[in-house]
């Protein structure tokens, strides 16, 4: 028992420090790109898109994603302004609605506003996006997790936001594209190549994604029936968690919360890094240097 009881400790203080090393912020980013379209504009496709030029992509993770959402929802900017140092691509919430003090903060990103075709055809899809189960943040984002009874209130927030964009980058064209995630797939790749470093010669020579549309979330499987499921849960542990963490007068909870997300991040980054090491040492993307 005594013999453990030293053994333990020290194992446990080794892998520490071996996750602590391997998680330091890589040193060969390259300049950063920042979707800043608003869900079901196609965010997902361009992510894919940058990371099959060998972007290392931070994009929409379940849980983490939503601790972020509440974090700059709460003003706490902190624990996404860390996140930047180790990805050099980013869309999804709630990155678009950073990107004034993101483009303040790395004079050298670019920046991508993903739309529709028209207004029309983005509310549809989000009303059958919102159709799968209520989400509390979108009230922030979009002024009501309701788009079929809320229409101009959700309409708004994306003419509001698409202006507000627009009117940030209009002196800054070579920062900044804009992208119609319903046009054809050359025309997104030309687009997505005026900010991102792409193959000599143009555009790759591969189909734009098409990811994350409505018959994909289409899945009557056992499969989509857990998905289905697992969705339900994390909403739920989402409510309790925001409830516990940011309207509780309870410190030990918290405390416990904002080390568990520490070591979270530690080893997320280490394992983020060790993936990139092992992509690197087999060959980037679409041939191009890391």
């Amino acid at each position: 028992m005594n013999l453990l009881a030293i053994v333990i400790p020290l194992l446990l203080s080794s892998i520490s420090l071996i996750i602590n090393h391997i998680a330091q912020p890589p040193t060969n980013l390259r300049p950063k790109v920042f979707v800043v379209g608003l869900s079901k504009t196609g965010t997902t496709s361009v992510g894919n898109a940058l990371a099959l030029l060998g972007y290392r992509r931070m994009n929409w993770k379940d849980v983490r994603s939503r601790q972020l959402v509440h974090s700059f929802m709460h003003g706490e900017h902190g624990s996404l302004i860390e996140l930047t140092k180790y990805y050099d691509a980013f869309e999804d919430l709630p990155w678009p609605f950073m990107y004034e003090e993101l483009a303040e903060m790395y004079p050298d990103a670019k920046f991508i506003l993903s739309l529709r075709k028209d207004e029309q055809t983005w509310l549809r899809s989000m009303q059958k996006h919102q159709s799968r189960g209520v989400w509390a943040p979108a009230v922030h984002f979009y002024g009501s997790q309701d788009t079929e009874g809320d229409r101009e209130v959700v309409l708004n927030a994306y003419r509001n936001h698409t202006a507000n964009v627009r009117r940030f980058f209009q002196n800054m064209p070579e920062r900044y594209v804009e992208l119609v995630v319903d046009d054809a797939g050359e025309v997104s790749w030309e687009r997505v190549c005026r900010v991102a470093q792409c193959p000599p010669g143009g555009r790759p020579a591969i189909s734009f994604p098409k990811s994350n549309t409505v018959a994909s979330w289409k899945d009557d499987s056992f499969v989509g029936s857990v998905h289905a499921v697992w969705r339900r849960i994390m909403a739920g542990m989402e409510e309790a968690l925001v409830e516990i963490y940011y309207h509780r007068d309870w410190s030990w909870p918290k405390t416990m919360m904002e080390r568990g997300w520490q070591v979270v991040t530690k080893i997320e980054m280490a394992c983020c890094n060790l993936y990139w090491r092992h992509a690197g040492q087999n060959g980037p993307a679409l041939g191009l240097g890391s």
